[in-house]
C-alpha cells in the first residue's frame, strides 16, 4: 500500500457521517427526534412550577388546581412516553449500527486489494481500525456523544433565552461559574483520555490471553506439556495492571467531582440569593414574581448541567472520532474495483506474461524476474521449480491478487487490468493450497453466488459430486446437499476427511465453468500415489478447458501438454516433459530424484 497523507479529525467526521447515512438513514431522524424530546422534557419541568405558584397568585380554586394539574399531567405523560419510544428506537438503531459496522468493514477487507492483507503496515492498521468499534465500544460513544450533544444545545440556547431576559450581568456570571467547573472536567478527560490510551494495548494484551485460554486452538498444548498455569499467571498479570490503571482513573474522577461540587455550591449561593432579592426589591431589576423565582432558579441549575453536557458531549465526540480515526483510514484504502478496467474478457484463447518482473511487498527480493510466456486454449501446463521459485505468484498474479513491477499479463492480447474485476475473475477458477470450505452447507460451498434452487443448477451440482467421486458420500447424509460443515456451529453438521474436503473444493473449481481452470498444490499433504490420482482424475474433469496444474512431485506433470520450469525468478525451461528430460536441467535432476526416492 501507498503511504496515503493523514486523514483529519474534520475528514474522519465527514467519512464516519457518510457511513452511518449509507447503513442507516432513519438514525438521523431519531437522532433529531431524540434530542427535541430531551430538550424540551428540561423546559416543561422548569415551566411546571411556575405554573402552580402564578395560579395561586391568581386566586385559583380548588377545580383550577386539579383541571391544570390533569393538563399537564397529561402533557407529561405523552412527553415522557414519546421520549421513551424514541429513545427505545435510538437504542435499537445504535445496536444496529454498531453490528453494521463491523460489517461494513468485513466487506472492505474483502473489497481491497489483496496485496494489502499481506502487507504488514496494513495489517497493523487493520488491527488498530477494528479495535476501538469492537473491544472499546467507540462507535456507541459516538452515537451516543451526538444525541447528548444536540440535547444539550436545544437545551442550553432555551435556557440562554430565559437567564438573559431574567439579567445578562447574571447571565455572564452563571456562565462564568460554570465555565470554571468545565475547566476541571477538561483537566479529568485529559488524564482519561492518557490513562485509556495507555490500557488498550494492555486489553488488548488481556483480551488476546482470555480468548487463548478459552479457545480450542491451544487446549492440546496446554494439557501435554502443563501451560495451563502459566497462561493464568500472564492474565493475572494484566489484570493487575489493569486494575491499577483503572484505579487511576477513580481517583482522578473523585477528585474533580469534589470540586465540581465547591463549585455548584457557589453558584447556588450567589443564584438563590440574587434572585431571592430581585423578588422582595426592585433595587437590582424589576420586581419577579415568585413563579419566575422557580424558573430563574431552575434554569441557572439546568444551564450548568446542560453547558457542561455540552461540551462534555463535544469532548467525547472528539475522543471517538480520534478513537475511531484508524477505521477510518481503513476504509480510505481504494477498493479493488476503483481500478477496475470495463472491458469484458472474451473466451480464453491466448493467455500470456510479457516481460513480468514481481516482489512483494516491502521486500527487496526480486520473485520473478522478466518472464515470459504463452499459455494457449486447451492447453494442459505445469508449473514445476524448488520452493519459493514463484510458482504460486504466477498464480496470484494471474488471479488479479497482485499485479506485476513491471510488464503485463495479456488475456487475448489484452491487459487483464483493463478487464472489468468481476467479469475477469468469473473466467477464472483456482484450487489454493491452503483452500477453504466454509461453515455453510455442502451445496454453498460449491454453488457459491448462484442460488443452487432451480432444477437445472440441481442437477448439476449432483453431477459435479459425482464426478469427483463424492456423491455417494453426499447422499449417505441426512440432509444431503444441505448438510453444513461446521460442527462447532451446527449440531447437524458433519466432519469431513481431509481428502472429502479437497475433492468438494475441486468441485467448486469445476462447477464454477470457467475458461482457466488451476490447481495450486492442494494436494501437498497427500502422498504420491493419492496426489498423482487426484491430478489425473483432475485433468480428465477439465480436458476441454485450459488448466494450470502446480505441484512440487515432477510425476504428476507428466500427464500436461507443457511444463513451465521456474529456476531463480527465471523460466529455465517451457516445453513436453519428454522433451525436458532430454536435456541436462534442473527438471529432470527433480524428477529422477523423487523417482529415486519413492522406487527405492
Amino acid at each position: 500500500m501507498k503511504k496515503k497523507a493523514d486523514i483529519t479529525i474534520g475528514k474522519t467526521l465527514k467519512m464516519l457521517l457518510s457511513l452511518i447515512w449509507r447503513l442507516d438513514k432513519t438514525y438521523y431522524l431519531v437522532l433529531g427526534l431524540a434530542s427535541l424530546a430531551g430538550g424540551l422534557n428540561t423546559i416543561f419541568n422548569i415551566y411546571i412550577p411556575k405554573i402552580l405558584i402564578d395560579g395561586y397568585s391568581r386566586g385559583w380554586q380548588a377545580k383550577d388546581y386539579i383541571r391544570v394539574i390533569l393538563i399537564l399531567g397529561l402533557a407529561k405523560y405523552s412527553l415522557l412516553q414519546l421520549r421513551a419510544y424514541i429513545k427505545r428506537q435510538e437504542k435499537i438503531r445504535q445496536s444496529l449500527l454498531d453490528e453494521k459496522f463491523p460489517i461494513a468493514f468485513a466487506n472492505k477487507v474483502m473489497g481491497i486489494d489483496y496485496a494489502n492483507l499481506e502487507d504488514a503496515k496494513v495489517l497493523d492498521l487493520k488491527e488498530r481500525a477494528l479495535f476501538p468499534v469492537t473491544n472499546f465500544g467507540a462507535l456507541l460513544q459516538l452515537l451516543s456523544g451526538a444525541v447528548d450533544f444536540l440535547t444539550s444545545l436545544f437545551t442550553v440556547i432555551s435556557l440562554v433565552v430565559i437567564l438573559v431576559a431574567f439579567s445578562p450581568l447574571f447571565m455572564v456570571l452563571v456562565f462564568f461559574l460554570t465555565l470554571i467547573g468545565l475547566i476541571f472536567s477538561a483537566r479529568f478527560m485529559t488524564v482519561l483520555k492518557k490513562i485509556t490510551e495507555d490500557l488498550i494495548p494492555i486489553n488488548r494484551r488481556y483480551a488476546y490471553y482470555a480468548d487463548t485460554a478459552t479457545g480450542p486452538l491451544f487446549q492440546k498444548e496446554y494439557r501435554i506439556y502443563g501451560m495451563s498455569s502459566l497462561m493464568t499467571r500472564k492474565i493475572n498479570e494484566f489484570t493487575s495492571e489493569m486494575y491499577g490503571w483503572l484505579r487511576n482513573i477513580q481517583v482522578a474522577q473523585a477528585n474533580t467531582e469534589t470540586r465540581q461540587g465547591i463549585v455548584t455550591g457557589i453558584t447556588r449561593f450567589l443564584t438563590y440569593s440574587f434572585v431571592a432579592l430581585r423578588v422582595l426589591s426592585d433595587r437590582f431589576g424589576p420586581l419577579i414574581s415568585l413563579g419566575d423565582f422557580s424558573v430563574i432558579v431552575a434554569a441557572t441549575d439546568s444551564f450548568a448541567v446542560s453547558f457542561r453536557g455540552l461540551v462534555t458531549s463535544v469532548i467525547t465526540i472528539g475522543q471517538s472520532i480520534s478513537y475511531l480515526k484508524p477505521f477510518c483510514e481503513f476504509m480510505s484504502i481504494p477498493d479493488t474495483k476503483a481500478k477496475s478496467g470495463s472491458l469484458l474478457p472474451e473466451p480464453l484463447e491466448k493467455l500470456a506474461f510479457e516481460n513480468v518482473s514481481f516482489s512483494y511487498p516491502n521486500s527487496d527480493r526480486l520473485i520473478l524476474d522478466d518472464i515470459s510466456f504463452v499459455i494457449n486454449r486447451g492447453e494442459k501446463v505445469s508449473i514445476v521449480g524448488l520452493n519459493n521459485a514463484g510458482k504460486t505468484t504466477i498464480v496470484k498474479l494471474i488471479c488479479r491478487l497482485f499485479e506485476p513491477d513491471s510488464g503485463r499479463i495479456l488475456w487475448n492480447g489484452i491487459d487483464i487490468r483493463d478487464y472489468d474485476y468481476e467479469a475477469y475473475i468469473d473466467k477464472l477458477s483456482c484450487v489454493f493450497q491452503d483452500f477453504q470450505l466454509f461453515p455453510f452447507t455442502i451445496q454453498e460451498n460449491i454453488v457459491t453466488q448462484k442460488s443452487g434452487q432451480d432444477e437445472k443448477e440441481e442437477k448439476r451440482l449432483w453431477q459435479v459430486l459425482e464426478e469427483v467421486d463424492m456423491r455417494e458420500a453426499v447422499e449417505t447424509l441426512p440432509n444431503k446437499a444441505q448438510t453444513y460443515l461446521d460442527k462447532s456451529l451446527y449440531e447437524e453438521a458433519t466432519d469431513l476427511s481431509g481428502g472429502q474436503k479437497q475433492k468438494l473444493a475441486i468441485a467448486r473449481s469445476i462447477y464454477k465453468e470457467s475458461d482457466l481452470v488451476i490447481l495450486d498444490e492442494p494436494t501437498a499433504a497427500l502422498d504420491p500415489l493419492a496426489e498423482s490420482e487426484v491430478y489425473e482424475n483432475f485433468n480428465q474433469l477439465v480436458q476441454n478447458r485450459t488448466a494450470i496444474f502446480i505441484s512440487h512431485r515432477m510425476s504428476s506433470s507428466i500427464f500436461c501438454d507443457r511444463i513451465i520450469l521456474l529456476e531463480n525468478g527465471k523460466i529455465a525451461g517451457f516445453d513436453s516433459h519428454e522433451k525436458l528430460m532430454k536435456g541436462h536441467n534442473l527438471y529432470r535432476k527433480l524428477f529422477e530424484t523423487q523417482a529415486k526416492n519413492y522406487i527405492s
